[in-house]
């Protein structure tokens, strides 16, 4: 059944006993533990979740949060303190995979030797070996030692390996780290080939961008609980909120104070720079708000999707250019306001996502509460056609901040930028086949990149 449950954790706990030094861990010994040497380290804290058949969860959270504690113990390469764990089926790790070679075997057979560790029957993973060579790309290293390969060399083998083996369980340690960009993108459309199989697929990563574009279910550890249990979207919220906190915490409140603000009558002179009509608000349809449209930091008012005539719109032919009108009512004061628009498709895949700061837009010095914030954001839908999801994201920045924002780097750029709102989905849009291309298409892949081919024909002597 698709719907089999292939992992249960339930309350699973780790605690480690830390000792200052090798003596304090014998002195305890000597006492039969009638005196304490060592300090308890809880490493994992009541874990509890489900992984079904298909199903691809990511594990994320920051260094020391229980990531690689959680896997060896369901791997069983640690026991739990308490709780228990159930797998349905066999369960492949890198951890096994990696750990259990031999560097004086070859890498044909260490995977020989791992199979039938495994389990796997005689004869197996001989009728896969072509396969596995020819993905790993290791070339004449294969038939060599494994002693002379690099780190790399060794994960790439041993992903090859379990990228061919049956299993109902797979389970990935930052192994999609390794590798030039062709190799990752193969291991990518291997996992989507087990995913169809009905594999199930645990991803421990720090790549946010991977845990967007392929888990449907992420769990953010922090200190070894499980913080959050959600949609990759938001659970990326949430893990960056955790970064944030390692350092200096910080608010919506805090990306002002009340001296900061500029005269009213200079305030009022900013908004005069807007030049760009604004429908009329008649034209707006409240059916288009999104149900989820405000938190306690602002509410969004007004969501239209038009054409470049000013016609309400949501399909679109391709090279068609999208107009976004939209408008938030402060309900906090909150610095100067960065808004954006984020482009997905129906399977999550973030295509395209462009703010305030990246157009060159202008910003309010200072946003009031009570202020209403108006945007139109045009999109040059050069895209296949299909189904497309956006989302509308706001956030905020202290005025010196954002004076600053060009010496700083990308991490603290990020560090400086306080969430607002996210809205998550705003609506959805619909690309058509333009009219003229309906036979050969207007280009192939999801986007239309601009570009230039230049021919030459070199005549026979």
């Amino acid at each position: 059944m698709i719907d089999e449950i292939v992992l249960r954790v339930e309350n699973l706990s780790k605690t480690f006993k830390i000792y200052p030094s090798a003596a304090g861990r014998v002195k305890e010994w000597l006492t039969f533990g009638r005196r304490s040497y060592h300090k308890n380290f809880v490493a994992l804290e009541n874990v509890s979740f489900e992984v079904r058949k298909g199903d691809f969860l990511g594990i994320i959270g920051p260094n020391g949060a229980g990531k690689s504690t959680l896997l060896k113990i369901i791997t069983g390469v640690l026991e739990a303190t308490s709780g228990t764990y159930k797998t349905t089926g066999k369960v492949l790790s890198l951890l096994e995979l990696s750990g259990g070679m031999d560097a004086d075997l070859t890498g044909r057979e260490n995977i020989i030797r791992s199979a039938q560790l495994l389990g796997f029957p005689e004869g197996y993973v001989e009728n896969r070996m072509e396969q596995i060579a020819e993905f790993a790309e290791l070339g004449d290293f294969f038939d060599q030692p494994l002693g002379v390969y690099s780190s790399g060399m060794r994960i790439r083998l041993a992903f090859s390996m379990f990228a061919f083996l049956e299993c109902d369980v797979l389970i990935l340690d930052e192994v999609l780290a390794v590798g030039d960009i062709f190799f990752r993108q193969k291991c990518y459309a291997r996992l989507e080939e087990l995913i169809a199989q009905h594999t199930a697929i645990i991803l421990v990563t720090h790549s946010t961008g991977t845990v967007r574009q392929y888990c449907d279910d992420v769990i953010v550890l922090d200190k070894g609980k499980i913080y959050y249990h959600g949609t990759a979207n938001e659970s990326i919220q949430k893990y960056f909120e955790i970064k944030k906190d390692q350092g200096i915490k910080i608010s919506i409140s805090d990306t002002y104070v009340e001296e900061d603000f500029v005269p009213e009558t200079k305030r009022l002179q900013e908004k005069k720079t807007a030049t760009w009509e604004w429908p009329v608000d008649s034209a707006f349809n409240e059916n288009e708000l999104p149900t989820k449209s405000e938190n306690e930091r602002t509410r969004l008012m007004y969501l239209s999707v038009r054409d470049e005539q000013g016609n309400p719109c949501r399909v679109f032919q391709q090279g068609a250019t999208a107009c976004f009108y939209f408008a938030y009512q402060a309900k906090k004061n909150m610095g100067i306001p960065i808004a954006g628009i984020n482009l997905f498709t129906v399977k999550n895949l973030l295509i395209h996502s462009k703010n305030s700061i990246q157009l060159n837009a202008e910003h309010p010095r200072n946003v009031k509460s009570g202020d209403i914030i108006r945007y139109k954001q045009l999109l040059k839908l050069d895209l296949a056609p299909g189904s497309y999801i956006f989302n509308l994201s706001l956030s905020a920045m202290h005025p010196s901040d954002f004076d600053d924002k060009e010496n700083f780097s990308v991490a603290e750029f990020k560090e400086k930028l306080i969430h607002v709102i996210g809205i998550k989905p705003a609506g959805a849009i619909e690309v058509i086949s333009h009219a003229q291309n309906q036979t050969i298409g207007l280009h192939g892949g999801i986007c239309n990149l601009d570009g230039e081919l230049y021919t030459q024909i070199v005549l026979a002597q």
